[in-house]
């Protein structure tokens, strides 16, 4: 019974620390259902398989070689995105680390590594420099404010315009003979 008990609290600690990266992380700027359903049950089939693995003593690069095909297989031939990816591997990762250092390490480990890991998914997700960028073109026909000195007077120009606040603008084209310009306008994507 104990060993049940045992096994079952490191499946649960597991879990919980996947399903807190995608609850608290993934989900809050895509909240995709199936992604994240995916992830969450992904990440526990491989606690449990690589679990049975070092049990049974199989060597580890084979298990990673079964493994790799199987979790990679479905995921080729759907369109993710580098984010959806990326999340997809911290779930792996994780349940890995935990997998291994729950049966070869200390709690010490296993917490230092599910905190690192967490802790620089939050701080890139969190972090003002990694915010995420999009442009899109615009025709403008105020070419006056295109000189270089009224940048600022341009940027609230677009902003009135559009409701988008401009980062950046980049000149594309410029006819004097119609006065009108075609711009490259880069902003923040907000979160929703």
């Amino acid at each position: 019974m104990e060993v049940i008990f045992d096994y079952w609290l490191r499946f649960g600690i597991n879990l919980i620390v996947i399903t807190l990266l995608i609850a608290a992380l993934y989900w809050r700027r895509k909240p995709s259902r199936n992604y994240a359903l995916a992830m969450i049950v992904g990440g526990s089939l491989v606690y449990v398989v690589i679990r049975l693995l070092v049990q049974a003593e199989i060597g580890l690069g084979v298990g990673f070689g079964i493994f790799a095909v199987f979790s990679l297989l479905r995921f080729r031939t759907v369109a993710i995105s580098l984010r959806d990816m990326t999340y997809l591997f911290a779930t792996i990762t994780l349940s890995l680390v935990n997998a291994m250092l729950m049966t070869f390490g200390t709690w010490e480990e296993v917490a230092a590594a599910n905190l690192a890991i967490l802790a620089t998914l939050s701080l890139l997700e969190f972090s003002r420099l990694m915010r995420n960028r999009d442009s899109f073109g615009l025709a403008y026909d105020n070419l006056d404010l295109l000189h270089p000195g009224r940048r600022d007077e341009l940027f609230d120009d677009i902003h009135e315009r559009t409701g988008i606040r401009p980062v950046r603008v980049s000149i594309s084209r410029i006819s004097i003979k119609s006065q009108n310009a075609r711009l490259r306008v880069w902003h923040i994507v907000e979160d929703e």
